[in-house]
């Protein structure tokens, strides 16, 4: 009897280590970068001549500053993913072969509207498990050359590309975004993401210092995740958040929030009090209420993702839970029933409303980004697409996107 109570006590106990533990360890980065940031900063400064000393000027101050606050953060964070820019990759473009035998089957140009791009920077996972997030590092995990390849073999002409920018690299984050820009212009389009860590998270200032050193690079921002993270019990309409949708606006980006349970009425008043914002949203904890959102508001639309290629209520082939070989076993065991569905659910919704609804996958995890789960992806959404009236076809598999890019 006793053995059984101690468990549970030493489990508590355990928890409890760990989350002092992880306070200690954010409190001690903040404290240590503060610290030598001053120190080097007067050192700096100190090594100026009597002479020029009442020549130097707070932006001067300011800039060292800045410049020390990244070098020190990296070196007690990790830094940059990679130092030494993009890898090159050797490509074999030939298109995927047709996966399935369902006809008719899209054969058109896609846009992929939910892509999670690979991290630009390492962080230790004990100040990354607030997010809960396991991506993996571009240019060591996952190359973007392979990414790009990988959108030639299946016909996929760009995506939202949603990369996370930590505040306290946030220089080496954007030398690695702008580097993918100008080798692959026009291929990943980039939206500024938060990081969903109370710790790393852009302030608003800070975000719009970003868009307005970096002009016309970034076409959005999000997504934001209402169910993880920094943001879990965060109203969509908080007043932190109403600054960045103002900020979306005066830059014109588009927002992409992945909305929690009961925030209906919150995602109303931010549609109403930001009618120059295009809202993209998708995750199927708004599924019950988003026609009468795409309905109501002019501003709202819906990516039809992640449920594509699984049906999550029957724990089938859901792409964010097993790893690779038992998801692509049941993607292939169970096409046909995925396939109707799936088809069952969004074919109606869709071609009610044609101009409201994206294509996309939502990859994120390092096996989403392999050949052989690409292609199978793929063929099962030129499968579903090819089901859809012949008129909504290409307006849901690129053509709703491009316009949502071309309107902002």
């Amino acid at each position: 009897m006793k053995k059984i109570i101690l468990i549970p006590v030493i489990a508590v106990f355990i928890v409890i280590v760990l989350l002092v533990a992880y306070g200690i360890f954010k409190y001690t980065v903040k404290t240590i970068t503060e610290r030598e940031v001053k120190r080097i900063t007067q050192q700096e400064i100190g090594r100026i001549t009597d002479d020029e000393v009442s020549r130097i000027t707070q932006d001067e101050i300011d800039r060292i500053t800045k410049e020390k606050t990244e070098e020190i953060t990296k070196q007690i964070l990790g830094g940059a993913a990679s130092d030494s820019g993009l890898k090159e990759v050797e490509c074999d473009r030939t298109p995927a072969q047709k996966q399935f035998s369902n006809i008719p089957y899209y054969a058109g140009p896609l846009l992929d509207n939910h892509l999670h791009m690979p991290f630009t920077f390492e962080a230790p996972k004990s100040i990354y498990q607030e997010a809960d997030w396991d991506a993996p590092i571009l240019e060591k995990e996952v190359l973007a050359g392979d990414i790009i390849c990988g959108f030639d073999k299946e016909k996929i002409s760009s995506a939202f590309g949603f990369y996370v920018v930590p505040n306290l690299l946030k220089g080496q984050a954007l030398k690695l975004i702008k580097q993918i820009e100008q080798q692959h212009t026009g291929r990943i389009t980039p939206f500024l993401m938060p990081t969903h860590v109370s710790s790393l998270d852009l302030k608003p200032e800070e975000a719009e210092e970003i868009l307005n050193s970096n002009k016309g690079l970034f076409k959005g921002y999000g997504e934001i995740a209402f169910y993880k993270g920094s943001f879990k019990g965060i109203s969509p309409d908080d007043p932190v958040l109403l600054e960045f949708y103002k900020i979306a606006d005066n830059h014109n980006l588009i927002v992409m929030i992945h909305p929690d349970y009961g925030q209906q009425s919150a995602i109303e008043q931010i549609l109403k009090v930001n009618p120059n914002v295009k809202f993209l949203f998708h995750g199927h904890e708004m599924e019950p209420w988003v026609i009468y959102i795409l309905d109501k508001y002019q501003n709202a639309y819906y990516s039809v993702d992640t449920s594509l290629f699984g049906i999550p209520n029957e724990l089938i082939a859901n792409l964010y839970g097993p790893e690779k070989e038992e998801f692509v076993s049941e993607l292939t065991g169970n096409f046909n029933k995925i396939l109707d569905t799936n088809l069952g659910k969004w074919k109606p919704r869709i071609e009610k409303y044609p101009d409201k609804f994206l294509w996309g996958t939502d990859r994120a995890f390092a096996w989403h980004f392999d050949s052989e789960v690409g292609v199978l992806l793929e063929g099962m959404s030129r499968s579903f697409i090819g089901q859809l009236n012949p008129e909504v076809q290409e307006k849901f598999a690129y053509k709703n996107a491009e316009r949502l890019l071309q309107e902002r």
